[in-house]
């Protein structure tokens, strides 16, 4: 054979060198849809998917618009209806239009990722999973209106001003850029000032301090009224998200005018109740129990004042041994996503408050995203333990209340400002100096944030611009503008969909599986018998939940002895029924005396609602391998 010129071997071996495998593109951005095309989207995937997915229709809306869910469930769902099932809710809160497409993208991901993903698998074949992308579809179709503005209420509306009309002060899109922002006006009467270290953010002004107040903080709009009080007397003022009946504000005008008032909130708690086999709610909106840390309350009732019927009522919050489990969780949700933006939601009224305090149901919630408020950390510097991380310490953001609009009270926090806190360091030793410098705003640290993300950014802040206001006279527009701080980056948005997808996916290995780790009889004589049972939950999450007991929200595991027309029962009840079953391999363990021949079947049946269904055959202990 000739010898090849080293030249063309080489060359050669260039050609067949292995290639480097191409980067994995990220993954695409989530698009946000109107109604009409998530109402399309959830039908198709619903027809694509026959086998797999179900679309209900829960209710309407006021505004006629269906509040639908999309059930996916796999193989062995008819078998045992009491199988443990998901509830993950999104877009309660009507701006949060960002958290509706990330729910719909784990529905279609579910859908679409059955045949060939393990993991995907794995969840819908043991537990069946319910979707409601967007809770709140009348107030979140103002995302996609002209003016823009952040659509909160989508209810009955009151007097706010109490000055005989209703709705005559609206927000409005004074200077015509389709944004309904700020409005600041000099005033020396006013509460604000300019933040020191960016006066382009609004702080609280502390008189006790020394500090005087410079600006009057306004919603854009106009005060067609003539009362000196500007957008403060929108037309609806009722909430979804603050309507449900736990911790419901009596004559608060965001409340609506009694819980489950509206259609979205009795249609939510209606297939909430109707459902006993959901295990978990995952709630993608304002709310928050996975970032924040939850401090629990005493599982004992406290007195109640002035005595009373019972004389104890039960504590507000969230019970001792809940949180614990709760705060496990939030660990790993955190280490999973890398967020840790804690919500500023309400929770008087919320779903989430809801879920838990009547129906004992856990509930993971999350804000999803926030402008961060601190810079990114050096990857090469080590990372906080679990606990010391510090995510947006501060006053709330102002709250829009009515159709958007804010408070009647002014808000506590501008958009483009932020009450200042002080933050006082750990170390023995201090700096007088630096004690001295002025700290910055929350806001003035989202718009350093803005300032460095670049122009693709920039949208989220308005510059405050002179503008001569028909009631007020000369004035400054600008702020964040709405949706700023909801919706991430676009090169993000897909991105933090996808760990939570990732995310999503471990819960079904949370939920309470009861099992039978032991299901023997025992010979004590001719034809007498000890049955022996033991309940095992080897899950993460309990039975029930402290609070599902206390509210005694749902039936505890029944276990059922089984014998024929031969046998009889001695000792023991036929029913026995099991509230307490920890988990990760928490045990209950249950005896019966029985007589009959030895050829009887001696079987023992375990029924829940949300834990599964089991029936096992009682053999002979000795025979039971160790």
């Amino acid at each position: 054979m000739p010898t090849l010129p080293l030249p063309w071997v080489l060359g050669a071996l260039v050609c067949v060198a292995p290639q480097e495998a191409p980067a994995e593109a990220p993954p695409a951005a989530l698009e946000l849809l109107d109604h009409a095309r998530l109402a399309g989207e959830l039908k198709a995937l619903a027809a694509a998917h026959p086998e797999l997915v179900e679309l209900q229709k829960l209710g309407e809306s006021r505004g006629g618009r269906a509040l639908e869910a999309l059930r996916l469930a796999g193989k062995g769902a008819a078998e045992d209806p009491a199988r443990p099932a998901i509830l993950l809710v999104a877009n309660v809160d009507g701006a949060r239009v960002y958290a509706s497409a990330v729910a719909l993208q784990h529905a279609r991901a579910l859908a679409e990722g059955y045949a060939s993903d393990a993991k995907v698998q794995a969840l819908l074949d043991t537990t069946t999973v319910f979707v409601v992308p967007r809770a709140n579809p009348d107030a979140a179709e103002a995302r996609f209106a002209t003016p823009r503005i952040e659509q909160r209420a989508s209810g009955t509306g009151v007097d706010d001003d109490r000055d005989g009309r209703t709705g005559e002060d609206p927000l409005a899109d004074l200077d015509g850029d389709g944004l309904v922002t700020w409005i600041r006006v000099k005033d020396p009467d006013g509460e604000w000032r300019e933040d020191p270290t960016d006066a382009r953010a609004l702080v609280k002004a502390e008189r006790v301090k020394g500090e005087a107040g410079v600006w009057r903080l306004w919603p854009e709009g106009r005060d067609l009224d003539k009362d000196e009080r500007v957008a403060e007397d929108a037309p609806l003022d009722a909430r979804v998200d603050r309507n449900f009946p736990a911790g419901w504000e009596a004559h608060a005008k965001e409340a609506g005018l009694f819980p489950t008032d509206e259609p979205e909130t009795r249609a939510l708690c209606d297939f909430v109740l109707g459902h006993p086999e959901l295990a978990l709610v995952v709630l993608y909106d304002a709310e928050d129990t996975l970032v924040a840390e939850i401090k629990g309350v005493s599982e004992e009732p406290s007195a109640r004042p002035g005595g009373g019927r019972r004389g104890s009522i039960a504590q507000e919050g969230v019970l001792e041994s809940d949180a614990k489990l709760l705060g496990e969780l939030g660990k790993r949700y955190r280490k999973a996503t890398g967020v840790a933006v804690k919500s500023e939601g309400n929770v008087e009224g919320g779903f989430a408050r809801w879920c838990y305090e009547h129906r004992g149901l856990p509930v993971l919630a999350t804000a999803l995203w926030d402008v961060p408020l601190e810079e990114k950390k050096d990857d090469k510097k080590p990372e906080k333990k679990e606990g010391g991380e510090k995510a947006g310490e501060g006053a709330e953001a102002p709250k829009e209340g009515a159709a958007g609009k804010a408070e009647e009270e002014p808000p506590k926090e501008p958009a483009g400002g932020a009450e200042r806190k002080g933050r006082e360091g750990t170390d023995a030793k201090k700096d007088p100096k630096k004690d001295d410098e002025p700290k910055p705003s929350d806001d003035a640290k989202r718009l350093k944030w803005i300032d460095a993300a670049g122009p693709d950014e920039a949208w989220r802040f308005r510059p405050w611009t002179p503008f001569e206001h028909p009631e007020l006279g000369p004035v400054e527009i600008g702020g964040l503008v709405p949706f700023a701080r909801l919706e991430p980056p676009a090169g993000e948005s897909g991105a933090l969909a996808a760990k939570h997808l990732e995310w999503f996916l471990t819960l079904g290995a949370l939920l309470p599986r009861v099992s039978l780790a032991e299901c023997t009889r025992e010979r004590l004589g001719e034809g007498l018998w000890r049955v022996t049972a033991v309940l095992q939950n080897d899950a993460y999450l309990p039975l029930q939940a402290r609070a599902a007991r206390r509210a005694e929200a749902m039936r505890p595991a029944k276990v059922t002895l089984r014998l024929p027309e031969a046998g009889q029962r001695l000792g023991g009840p036929a029913h026995e029924l099991v509230e307490d079953l920890p988990g990760s391999g928490g045990r209950a363990e249950l005896t019966w005396l029985v007589s009959g021949p030895e050829a009887m079947e001696i079987a023992v049946h375990v029924e829940t609602q949300n834990a599964g269904t089991v029936r096992e055959t009682a053999v002979l202990k000795s025979e039971v391998k160790k």
